[in-house]
């Protein structure tokens, strides 16, 4: 049997100077409680969920007791509190109650140690703990108090943001809380299940998901096991049929690859694909270069559309992606939230200021079910990737690697021989006097050994970084390759004008493949690839090539079924002053230094 106890505070009339009214805890409150009650997803009866809202400390007390003592041996429980969360002069977390003043913390607000209390003696099988406010981990990290922390045999507890940081509130009346409203979508269909059921580590994963990008990192503590205790269900889903629209990618082609991007659609109607990050995780950054912004979304918030779950957007400006720890990460200022119409099986947001739209088309959603129901969206680990491999086999990769094997090894051997000179040929006899010679002679020639091969390796390990970081997630681009000529000091006569030589250095030249998905009008062009003529005007974004594709580089300009200009994709962040490696038909073209 599954009982509930939500409890929410968003008025403290008492202290309004330093604990500020709260826009989010009453539609937290709702939109908790009928996803545990929902009829298809949810486990809890209408009469095992009870709300406690704008409530004082003292009935909160005697609410929190009620439920704790009457618990019965096979129950599990679910607590949950939204509000404000302060900590005393001995850091420990009160929940705030609407008669809570700053003055009068003590007796006005729910201490956690109380709360630990009636755990301890209850009867319940399990119980699982959730706090959405600021300071929350104080409930799920050992410190200095530990009898004040929730954590325990058969409990599991999980909270909105770490001990010493805040947590959001809803950006308007009416609307949930970031963590709650992630909380509740994983509930109803966002968190996978398994066997048909979702336990409450499945909804900490997500949420953690989805709030990593915004820099509000739940947290969570349990027992071995604790953590597999169910709290939703997942009805069979039925068998999806095919439709006329174009897919996203090829019907049980599970190597072709699966295009995230939307399709962008200006105030004039004209359309285009935008570059889109991911990971797997599932959080999607989408880069509008026309707006200087980043909108974020998930794609668990995507396929569930059309199941009365809200999908909802991040909009950020002065934004930047990056890869860490195989996690892809925006940094900006939050500008606004979007709400998608998902009402047609596709999903689209309208840009503020009527700037236009972006769309993930239902082909593409349908695809992304599949993808993230069969572990093989982009960048999961252990997912089919046929990058991961080719990468290592790669003829120039191994040949990157070895210069950074070879520079330990040369240095590793000159240390050698300074200890042995040290250590042994001290003496002033002539064979030592011939020996530290020979030995001096040795290590020049190690060092000078490392130094040759000291800029490869040099280049390997941001090359390494730049793979390890990313997930191999590729971004798909359009690219022409070519020389550059660079003048640099020369002291020979022959060929040179003025002690100065010209070199030519590969170099490829990228561009975001942003053609529209959907064919053009009947005898309109298709302006995927621009003319040759216009190259320079479109190219944003130019590589150096390390030197060994010199040949490769004049055979591509050689080949006469080219046109010049080829779709690839490019592992890291395409922007100058990154590295980035370029994946083609052909195999990999590996970087001589970061993007210009």
């Amino acid at each position: 049997m599954y009982r509930a106890l939500l409890i929410g505070n968003s008025e403290f009339p008492g202290d309004p100077d330093h604990l500020r009214s709260l826009l989010g805890p009453p539609a937290d409150v709702s939109l908790l409680a009928a996803a545990l009650m929902d009829p298809d997803t949810g486990l809890h009866q209408a009469d095992a969920v009870r709300t406690v809202l704008e409530e004082t400390a003292q009935r909160i007390r005697d609410e929190l007791e009620e439920f704790f003592e009457s618990a019965l041996t096979h129950e599990q429980l679910f607590l949950y509190y939204s509000g404000h969360g302060l900590l005393d002069l001995r850091n420990r977390l009160r929940l705030c109650a609407r008669d809570t003043t700053v003055r009068r913390l003590q007796a006005r607000s729910v201490d956690l140690e109380f709360i630990n209390g009636l755990i301890d003696g209850c009867a319940a099988r399990s119980i699982v703990v959730i706090l959405d406010c600021c300071f929350s981990g104080a409930a799920a990290v050992k410190g200095q108090d530990p009898a004040a922390r929730l954590a325990g045999h058969g409990r599991f507890v999980m909270t909105s943001s770490s001990h010493g940081d805040t947590s959001a509130d809803a950006e308007e009346a009416g609307a949930a809380s970031p963590f709650t409203r992630h909380l509740v979508t994983g509930l109803r269909s966002g968190a996978p299940g398994r066997d048909g059921l979702v336990t409450a580590y499945d909804i900490y994963r997500y949420v953690h998901g989805r709030l990593r990008a915004s820099g509000q990192i739940p947290h969570m503590k349990t027992e071995a096991g604790v953590g597999a205790i169910p709290l939703a269900r997942r009805p069979p889903q039925p068998a999806e049929t095919e439709t006329t629209d174009a897919p996203a990618r090829a019907a049980g082609d599970d190597a072709a690859p699966l295009d995230v991007r939307p399709v962008f659609t200006d105030p004039d109607g004209n359309r285009s694909l935008l570059a889109t990050y991911t990971d797997f995780s599932g959080v999607l950054h989408v880069h509008l270069p026309q707006h200087g912004v980043v909108l974020t979304t998930h794609r668990d918030e995507i396929t569930a559309s059309g199941e009365g779950t809200p999908v909802t957007a991040e909009l950020y400006r002065h934004a930047d992606v990056t890869w860490r720890d195989i996690h892809a990460r925006v940094s900006g200022h939050k500008m606004a939230e979007l709400r998608a119409d998902s009402s047609g099986g596709a999903v689209s947001f309208d840009l503020p200021g009527d700037a236009g739209t972006v769309e993930w088309q239902q082909s593409q959603v349908r695809a992304f079910r599949q993808a993230s129901s069969r572990g093989r969206w982009p960048g999961t680990p252990l997912a089919p990737n046929s990058t991961a491999n080719e990468y290592k086999t790669d003829r120039g990769y191994r040949r990157l690697r070895a210069a950074a094997w070879r520079v330990l090894l040369w240095s590793l051997s000159a240390l050698v021989l300074m200890t042995a000179v040290q250590g042994a040929l001290t003496g002033d006899t002539w064979y030592e006097r011939a020996g530290r010679t020979v030995i001096a002679l040795a290590i020049g020639v190690c060092v000078i050994q490392a130094l040759r091969y000291l800029g490869d390796a040099w280049r390997f390990l941001h090359i390494r970084s730049v793979l390890r970081s990313s997930g191999l997630y590729a971004v798909p681009m359009l690219m022409k390759t070519g020389w550059e000529e660079e003048v640099i000091a020369d002291s020979s006569s022959g060929g040179f004008i003025g002690g100065f030589k010209v070199d030519d250095k590969p170099f490829a030249w990228l561009r975001y493949d942003s053609a529209p998905q959907a064919p053009p009008a009947q005898g309109e062009p298709d302006g995927i690839l621009p003319e040759e003529e216009e190259w320079p005007m479109w190219r944003s974004l130019a590589v150096p090539l390390h030197h060994f594709h010199s040949r490769d580089i004049t055979e591509r300009s050689d080949r006469s079924d080219r046109s010049g200009i080829e779709h690839v994709e490019v592992i890291g962040t395409p922007k100058p002053g990154r590295w980035v490696i370029i994946r083609t038909e052909d195999g990999m073209l590996w970087p001589h230094a970061k993007a210009q």
